[in-house]
């Protein structure tokens, strides 16, 4: 078993080292240091002059598909000490600048591009860099240096997805993944990779009790003072540190990503899901809460949010604006069905002649997409982010087709049709003048004002079912063109970029969902096999920004007193260092058809979890989440943040952003597109999403299903069943209105025969 790590370090380019840190506040002090001599038991550390550690170290192999070790450190303390930490590292003597570094919703490529220093919200208009092809622009983050220089970030665990550090290096051909807990004894763990000046070595660490030195990072800027400290340490106290690591060989970024959704929950085992509000009684109490709270009567649109102020009144795509009216005119009530249909019309008084939108709406006055009120800024009226009008063309075309599953039997109205064709031509004079659709773009002529990122990726799935809903060629033509160079100028190179329109081009999870969905549209219009691969590929990317674990929230902070369970959340952005509940602004259910064309069980299970645990987030009359302002928010909100990260405060971790936001949208979405309950009888296999119990019997040869409800609410459930040999068959959009539901009290349970 010595042989194995060792190999496996070996492999790795590593070697295994132990430190012992003191520090006056977050100022580093003092290191001690020694290597780990595999040949010995123990090793002892000293720690000053009448202090020390004893450590001890075992490990075991982790078999499987994907071979690793599981180690285990204890830390023993001889005498005392005063603010210390203890640290394992990862030493890499063989390393260079273009080793593809990845923290799991927090650095990707080691964050290393230019940065700009500017107080939130960033903007375009601030900046110089204009055109197409700007440089990949981001905020002032935790990043390794773009330059010379000094080169390090640190975080706590609780800034990633997934509590791991992994590497790929290009030149060896190499994957490497290191894994560890959240905690120890004495507090969170933090995540340290530093680089030598020469970029010829680097270190990869873990320190308990985690300590940022000197600085971490706050909104925007990573020069905050760090409030960490270390531990006062006497005679007999322990830590325990314990970590997984990989080695494996990796031709790229996406086989690295490939093994780390593999593996990434072998430390940490299944996490536990929350129970308790079925998606059906979410949906009643947000489609109330829409109608009575969001609905803008003076214009006839349904709100993204429900205050007084010009970015919670209308924004088209990305937060909710032309979303949540699908959702409702899928599922919702005639009132529901009547006010969605005018949300579509008032979308379409804000077009330009460039066909785009302006996205922000505000007490009778159209303005642009820039969010900073700096009077000096370059006329920010005309700058649009071209997501908004990206996710605007691929659910303009679902709303055609609810009303077709609605069985409204009314046509598709005119304006819409026009709207809509006028809304895909501009991204096609987009693509055919540029090769790509860019950030931002002026709304009035379409001229690309800042290229260079993933942002537009919607449009490749916007182009390929709007093509495939008129059978028009020339749309699915551009999104298949389109899809081949996000594919090689992102997905390839493993960062997504520009979803969100107020951090440039930080990498982020919307960016990267928007590509799994367009890839897996271009797989359902087209039948070719290679949209699958890149699905699976952008996938994998993907699931790096969901939360793999429960995140251990601080004492009587409002989400431990609630009992959230963090797993499936969803890391926002590297500058915005919430996770949230859901994806921005999506139900996912690109995972179920992608798993429907692979058969692949990874799809269904993140999906599970990101649906699932949706509901917990909301608000409600019987269990309220109070927001950090000290009041109970409404039935019916539910808040973005799940803060893990300190980037806002280390007082609002675990606490709500007192505002009705997008993921009431994603919660609204996912009712309306993916199954509470998936049956394929002839294999057995049986799946539930929702918030109800399923077993899978057979009675008199034919098989049973038996759904029981555990929760204080009724529950209507989707229920899809199919054979396998259906699975390869695309769905489509909407196909959710074609499943039967069904009705189980709180409670009580059903049995359903299910005909093969």
């Amino acid at each position: 078993m010595q042989m194995k790590l060792e190999l496996l370090l070996e492999a790795a380019g590593a070697k295994l080292a132990f430190s012992s840190h003191t520090f006056e506040a977050a100022k580093p002090m003092g290191e001690c240091h020694t290597d780990w001599a595999a040949a010995e038991k123990k090793t002892f550390l000293a720690a000053g002059e009448a202090a020390g550690w004893e450590i001890s170290l075992s490990y075991a192999a982790v078999n499987g598909e994907n071979p690793g070790a599981e180690i285990e450190v204890e830390w023993l303390h001889r005498g005392e000490s005063a603010q210390a930490a203890a640290e394992v590292r990862f030493e890499f003597a063989a390393w260079t600048p273009s080793t593809y570094v990845l923290v799991p919703g927090a650095v990707y490529k080691g964050n290393r591009f230019e940065a700009r220093k500017l107080s939130y919200p960033p903007c375009w208009t601030r900046l110089p860099e204009r055109g197409p092809e700007v440089p990949a622009l981001i905020t002032d983050v935790p990043r390794l240096a773009y330059g010379d220089g000094p080169s390090a970030f640190h975080l706590l665990a609780g800034d990633a997805a997934t509590p791991a550090v992994g590497l790929y290096d290009p030149v060896r051909r190499q994957g490497c993944l290191i894994f560890t807990r959240q905690r120890t004894e004495f507090g969170e763990t933090s995540i340290h990779v530093a680089e030598a000046e020469d970029r010829s070595s680097a270190v990869v660490a873990f320190r308990a009790p985690g300590v940022r030195p000197l600085t971490k990072y706050d909104m925007c800027t990573t020069e905050e003072p760090s409030m960490d400290r270390g531990a006062d340490f006497r005679e007999g106290d322990k830590i325990h540190m314990s970590f997984q690591a990989y080695s494996f060989p990796c031709s790229s970024v996406g086989g690295l990503f490939g093994v780390l959704t593999q593996v990434r929950r072998s430390l940490t085992g299944t996490p536990e899901l929350s129970w308790g509000l079925p998606f059906s009684a979410a949906w009643e109490i947000q489609e109330k809460k829409y109608n009575e709270m969001n609905w803008n009567r003076a214009y006839g649109y349904y709100a993204v949010g429900t205050v007084d102020m010009k970015h919670q009144d209308w924004q088209l795509g990305w937060v909710g604006g032309g979303m949540s009216s699908y959702a409702l005119l899928l599922e919702g009530g005639e009132e529901s069905v009547r006010r969605a249909r005018r949300t579509v019309d008032f979308i379409f008084s804000g077009q330009t002649a460039a066909g785009f939108f302006s996205g922000v709406f505000y007490n009778g006055r159209w303005y642009g997409d820039e969010f900073n009120d700096d009077p000096a800024r370059d006329a920010p009226e005309q700058w649009h982010i071209v997501r908004k009008s990206a996710d605007a063309l691929y659910f303009l075309v679902k709303h055609f087709i609810a009303l077709n599953k609605r069985g409204l039997n009314e046509p598709v109205p005119e304006q819409w049709l026009t709207g809509t064709r006028r809304l895909a031509d501009g991204f096609l004079r987009l693509w055919s003048r540029y090769g790509q659709f860019g950030q931002w773009v002026h709304a009035g002529t379409g001229e690309m004002l800042a290229g260079g990122s993933a942002g537009g990726a919607m449009a490749i799935g916007g182009l390929a079912l709007y093509g495939r809903y008129l059978d028009e060629e020339v749309y699915l033509t551009a999104a298949c063109a389109a899809g081949d160079y996000y594919y090689r100028r992102y997905t390839l190179e493993g960062v997504t970029t520009g979803g969100p329109g107020e951090i440039l081009q930080c990498p982020d999870s919307e960016s990267a969902f928007a590509l799994l969905e367009s890839f897996v549209v271009l797989y359902e219009t087209t039948g070719e096999a290679k949209w699958l691969e890149r699905a699976e590929e952008a996938a994998q990317q993907a699931l790096t920004w969901c939360v793999s674990y429960n995140f251990a929230f601080p004492e009587g902070s409002t989400f431990q007193r609630l009992g959230m369970l963090t797993a499936g959340s969803v890391i926002a952005n590297v500058q915005n260092k919430h996770s949230a509940p859901g994806i921005c602004t999506l139900s996912g259910d690109s995972l179920f058809r992608l798993f429907r064309a692979t058969g692949n069980l990874l799809y269904l299970e993140q999906l599970r979890e990101t649906a699932h645990q949706l509901t917990q987030y909301l608000s409600r009359h019987d269990r309220p989440v109070r927001g950090w302002d000290g009041l109970d928010m409404p039935p019916g909100y539910m808040s973005e943040r799940v803060n893990m990260s300190d980037w806002e405060g280390e007082e609002r971790v675990g606490e709500a952003l007192p505002l009705s936001c997008w993921c009431e949208v994603s919660s609204m979405l996912t009712y309306a597109e993916v199954p509470g309950i998936y049956v394929q009888p002839d294999k057995g296999l049986l799946w539930a999403a929702d918030h109800v119990e399923c077993s899978l019997q057979e009675e008199e040869g034919k098989p049973v299903l038996t759904v029981a409800n555990p929760t204080d609410y009724p529950a209507v459930v989707k229920l899809f069943v199919e054979l396998s040999t259906a699975a390869g068959l695309p769905l489509g959009p909407c196909a959710s209105a074609d499943w039967p539901r069904l009705r189980v009290a709180p409670g009580g349970v059903r049995k359903i025969s299910l005909a093969l």
